[in-house]
């Protein structure tokens, strides 16, 4: 409204065109005339005073901004979230779909605490953009995204599965993207801790990454599964290749721990 013409000029404008329909038109089309440039002048002077104001009629000014949903956010800290010794992963841990930390003894309100942190976290680190691409330009995060890729492609031969050439890109790509995930949580935990305590081969995590893996791998398994059949050609009965998901990010997780804290590749 920076531009509209001031009440003044409206005024104006408005007694000149009633001159011209009264010696044109007639009476009534001169009262029409001034009819409307009065009404158009006492708009223009309350919207100067700012009174009210006018929409703007460009579709891009009429959409909202983007607002975060309340996963994107990061919830409140749990009130305990205890340390926890992690090993390095062995598939047949994920094989029971059983609620992380079955054999702690923790209180439901801790749980659910310890669960809503990691669903925030698991969601952004989900949806992070172009996570594959940017782990694969980081000189920093990518050795522990291919020792991952490499054991899973490792335990699935020792297991009888054989891979087809040429859908075998696509399950690579699967593996890796969930080994950037599991990279990414590491990284986070890092940040959030400092350097990461261990104990002999063990390190010390916290009760909420346990939560997180397990939200990562059930909500990612469903769209992970078809890229992972694409490069199988045969696989045994009696070995799922879901696991595979669940333990390629759970081994990047416990590799990137031994490394420094992040530096370029951080969340």
């Amino acid at each position: 409204m920076g531009r509209i013409m001031r009440r003044p000029i409206v005024l104006a404008a408005t007694l000149v065109l009633s001159v011209v329909a009264l010696l044109r038109f007639g009476i009534l089309p001169t009262i029409l005339v001034m009819t409307l440039g009065i009404t158009a002048a006492i708009l223009v002077g309350r919207h100067q005073a700012g009174l009210f104001k006018l929409r703007s009629s460009r579709r891009g000014a009429q959409t909202a901004a983007w607002r975060p949903s309340v996963q994107h956010k990061e919830l409140p800290t749990p009130t305990d979230d205890p340390v926890i010794v992690f090993s390095e992963p062995v598939v047949e841990l994920f094989a029971l779909r059983t609620p992380p930390l079955a054999h702690i003894q923790l209180s439901a309100t801790v749980r659910s605490e310890l669960d809503g942190l990691a669903l925030g976290r698991a969601k952004r680190i989900m949806e992070a953009p172009d996570l594959l691409a940017h782990a694969a330009a980081d000189a920093e995060s990518w050795p522990y995204v291919e020792t991952a890729v490499q054991k899973s492609l490792a335990l699935a031969r020792s297991r009888g599965i054989e891979f087809h050439p040429d859908g075998q890109p696509r399950l690579n790509q699967a593996l890796a993207l969930s080994a950037a995930q599991g990279v990414l949580l590491a990284e986070w935990r890092q940040l959030e801790d400092g350097k990461t305590v261990w104990d002999g081969t063990s390190a010390q995590i916290r009760a909420s990454d346990a939560f997180a893996i397990q939200r990562i791998t059930e909500a990612m398994e469903r769209r992970q599964l078809p890229e992972l059949f694409a490069g199988i050609a045969r696989r045994p009965p009696v070995f799922e290749v879901r696991l595979l998901l669940p333990y390629t990010l759970a081994t990047a997780f416990f590799l990137r721990l031994r490394g420094e804290r992040p530096q370029a590749f951080a969340a």
